[in-house]
Formats: structure tokens, sequence, C-alpha cells
């Protein structure tokens, strides 16, 4: 972004009247509020500027709040509009971004300069390139891409200009904040964290310029990295140097269009890993760690192992965690079913369509999780395991539900009855286990009344007997926390009155 250098004079102006207004704003509604605020951090162009100062000036003036003459209101108007035009005029404003100059590649990590060969084609169209490394600090987000063209178009309605190169950035990075946007509008933090472990592996195509036509979020990604302060120095130095490939001078925008079509049209048809083979590798490699070690490992040397083993295979060290207890109950369901006779690939392949399962048999809080209630009852282990095998489950949620259901004797009943027919039935296997499910719920909800009315019927008869005197031993702090409780209980308890015909408050 441009640097501005302000006089004091016209520095303390605009300072004086944005401070004045945004220590007001708040008072007049959100919409003046945003304004004032947004416009202190992004200048706008000097028309935007003055009418906005005209109404900050009007507000703070409370003309219509002053009992004037209207020439007297004239005249005040025309006083703010010229206060306001002087102010606007007085604000510096970035200068009109030069022309991008040519980007000059460079040798890096023992890659010279060269053509890329075979020369790339897309959509038939040959576009020749050279390939080199460029320092990611001198390219700049492209604001004619199209991932972007709602949040630029967004910019462009609040403040009445384009972005310049830095709050384009800004925006695919979410630090420049739009209606249409998020924390993270373009998922950038995790596409930073993977560029930091290993660099940027698909060279981004941009132009004699530096203008990228692909490649956009990798670039956003690896400014974040160099310039947000949150990784180490080699993580820095690996995002800061990125391999490119540069269009020649000559390159004609139909070349270009045909880069930028192929690339975001054009299926790759990349099959990516099952879930289950990645999850095998990565519980095989912490393994073979734990065994190398050769003691069993104290908590912070297995955190350490896991984030060793997250780092080798690019994941974060939850994710490890995670498979590893889906691999378990992976393992557990395999052996099951193996020595229950059926054919080993058959049951490989079963565990890898439903493997996102073996996560809601160990999903939930401890005290609420379907395995722990394999450990109390080995019969409900079998039942779960051939029903996830013969896929009588329609879904995870369902598998998930499970330890409700085991807790329910009618529901439990309901669920054997659909493991005995499910080969012969299977349309009425399933509705039972809809049944068993929406049943245990259900009387978990009346449970929870139930416990409501008796401990609603505790309070009164706790409250009514205890004697007034007896407040006056409890702290100011908890008898302020107990009567907004009392507060919020009682317009509850109002509002459910009032639609039974009840008046609010009344005592029966």
């Amino acid at each position: 972004m441009t640097t501005i250098n302000m006089t004091p004079d016209s520095e303390a102006a605009v300072r004086t009247i944005l401070d004045r207004a945004i220590g007001v704003a708040s008072g007049y509604g959100p919409e003046i509020e945003s304004e004032v605020v947004e416009a202190a951090k992004v200048p706008l162009d000097e028309a935007s500027a003055q009418h906005l100062y005209e109404r900050v000036l009007t507000v703070l003036a409370d003309l219509d709040g002053q009992n004037l003459s209207e020439q007297q209101r004239t005249e005040a108007r025309a006083a703010i509009q010229r206060e306001a035009a002087e102010i606007a005029a007085a604000t510096p404003r970035p200068e009109p971004e030069q022309e991008a100059q040519q980007v000059v590649l460079v040798e890096k990590h023992g890659l010279r300069v060269r053509d890329v060969t075979p020369v790339p084609q897309f959509n038939g169209v040959v576009v020749p390139m050279k390939e080199g490394y460029v320092d990611v600090l001198t390219l700049n987000p492209w604001d004619e891409n199209q991932r972007v063209i709602l949040h630029v178009a967004d910019f462009q309605a609040r403040f009445h200009r384009q972005p310049d190169r830095q709050e384009l950035l800004g925006i695919l990075q979410g630090t420049v904040k739009l209606q249409s946007g998020t924390a993270d509008p373009f998922n950038l933090k995790p596409l930073a964290g993977s560029i930091a472990r290993k660099g940027v592996e698909r060279p981004p195509i941009i132009t004699h310029e530096g203008v990228p036509h692909d490649g956009n979020r990798r670039i956003a990604a690896s400014r974040y990295v160099v310039e947000s302060g949150e990784f180490s120095a080699e993580e820095v130095e690996r995002a800061r140097w990125i391999r490119v490939w540069q269009t020649l001078p000559d390159t004609t925008d139909d070349q270009l269009n045909a880069v930028v079509l192929s690339l975001n049209f054009e299926e790759d048809y990349k099959e990516k890993w099952p879930e289950y083979v990645k999850a095998k590798l990565v519980a095989e490699e912490f393994r073979s760690r734990l065994e190398m070690l050769g003691e069993l490992p104290t908590t912070p040397k297995e955190r350490a192992i896991r984030a060793d083993v997250a780092k080798k295979f690019a994941i974060r060290a939850q994710d490890v965690t995670r498979y590893l207890r889906m691999v378990q109950w992976a393992e557990d369901f395999t052996d099951y079913h193996v020595e229950s006779g059926k054919s080993e690939a058959d049951v490989q392949y079963r565990t890898n369509t439903a493997f996102q399962w073996f996560y809601e048999l160990d999903a939930g809080p401890t005290g609420s999780k379907v395995t722990e209630r394999f450990e109390q009852d080995p019969d409900l282990r079998g039942i779960v395991y051939d029903l996830m095998f013969d896929g009588t489950f329609d879904s995870g949620a369902q598998v998930r539900a499970l330890y409700q259901v085991a807790n329910d004797d009618e529901a439990y009943r309901q669920l054997v009855r659909a493991h005995q027919i499910r080969e012969l039935q299977r349309a009425e296997a399933k509705e039972l286990i809809t049944d068993a499910i929406n049943g245990a719920r259900e009387r978990v909800r009346a449970a929870k009344a139930i416990a409501l009315d008796q401990y609603a019927l505790g309070i009164i008869k706790r409250l009514g007997d205890t004697p007034a005197n007896s407040w006056s031993t409890l702290d100011t702090e908890l008898l302020t926390k107990l009567r907004g409780t009392l507060i919020a209980a009682t317009g509850a308890v109002d509002g459910v009155l009032s639609t039974r015909g009840e008046g609010a408050g009344e005592q029966q």
C-alpha cells in the first residue's frame, strides 16, 4: 500500500473529526457507527469522504434537536458542508498505483530459470512459459479473479473505489472485513499451514508483469506465512520463495483466458486415497515409533511422537489421535468378522466403506460412548458389528445413537429383533432400528422432564422454608447472581403461564 505523508494540520483535522465521531457514533445507530469506524480504517475517495463527514458533523451538531429558524438551519448546514469539504480535501489519499513492472525470475534450490517443457497446453491452446523462483512478496492477487469478484464488488459498494493491492490481499486473508466475508473467507489458514510445512507444491502461473492468473490463494497464503509473525524462520523461508510459471511478454489475452478456464473448469480426475488407507498408514507409523522407543512412553513423549507423525503426514496432531481410535475399532471389527468365517477381502472392503462409522462408535463424552457398552455387553458388540457389515444402518448418526438404545430395555429388544430378521426382512429391520432410536430418545426426554418436575418441587419447598433473615448470610456477588437467575426463570414461567391463559405471577 502507498505510504501517505500527512501534514500535522491535516492529520489533526482528520483525527479530530473521526475521534469525535467514533466516540459518539454508537449512540446514533449501527449504520453511522459502522461507516465512521470503517472510514477511519480505509481511505475514501474525496466525494464519498465529504458526504460521510457531512453526515457525521450534522449528527454531532444535533441540528434537528435545536430550536433554530429555517434560515439558521440552512446556514448551519452550509457551514457543515464547508467544514466537511475542507476536511475531505485535506485528507491525503493513496497515489494511483504504478503499472506493474516485469517480475524477474531467479535461480533457487538448484533450479535454473528455464523454458517449461514440454510446452504447456490449455484447452488445446499452446502457452509457452518460463520457470523459476520468485519472492512471493513481489506478487499480488489478481482483482479480476472470479473467486474474489463478489468480495471486490462488496468493497466497491462500501468504499466507492477499487481496493488497492494490499486491501485485495486483506480481502483474501480475511483482514479486510466485508459483509459478505468471514474470519477466513477463502479458507487460507489450513493452506498456509500446509505451505509452511512443505512449501508451494504446484507452481502458480503469473504474467510477465507478475499478475497471477492461477494460484491466487497459494500466493495469499504464502504471504500470510511470511507476514503474519505466526511461523518459524524456517517456515517463513520455505513460503517466501516459490516456484512459478511465467508467461512471455507477447502472450495474448486468448492464451491467458485458456489458462484460467482450463484450470478452473476442467476436472483433474484425481482420486483421493480412502481415509481408511490413510488412517492405517498413520497408525502404523505411530506404533512403529512406540516400538522403537522400547519402553512405555510418558505423556509428554507420546504427545511428541504424535506431533512428529502429524508433521510427517502433513495433518494435525488431533487427526493422529482420531485415526488411532478409528483404526483400533476397525481392527476389532475386522477380527470379529474374519473369526466368524467371512472372507478377509470382503471384510476389508466393508471396513473401508463403513470406516467413518468407527468414529461414531467411539464418539461422545466419557460415559456415553457405544464402545463403553461393548465392554459391559459383549452381545451388543456382535449385534452392532453384524448390522454394520450388512449395511442395515443408514447413517453414522444411527451408530452414535446406539448408546441410548443400549440403555433402554424396549429399544434394545427392538435392536435385537432387527438383528434377527435383517437377512430376510431388511426393510422391516431398518424400520425397527429407526423406531428403537426414536423411542429411546423420547423416553430420555420424558425422564428429563420428570426430573425437572422433582427439581422444581424441591426448589419451591427449599425457598419457601427459608427464613427471610437467612439471605443476609450470603455475599453480595452470590445474591446478585441469584436475583438474575430468578428474574430470568420468572420471565420464562410467566411466558408459559400466559400461553395457558393464566395470569402472570398469580399464585395457585
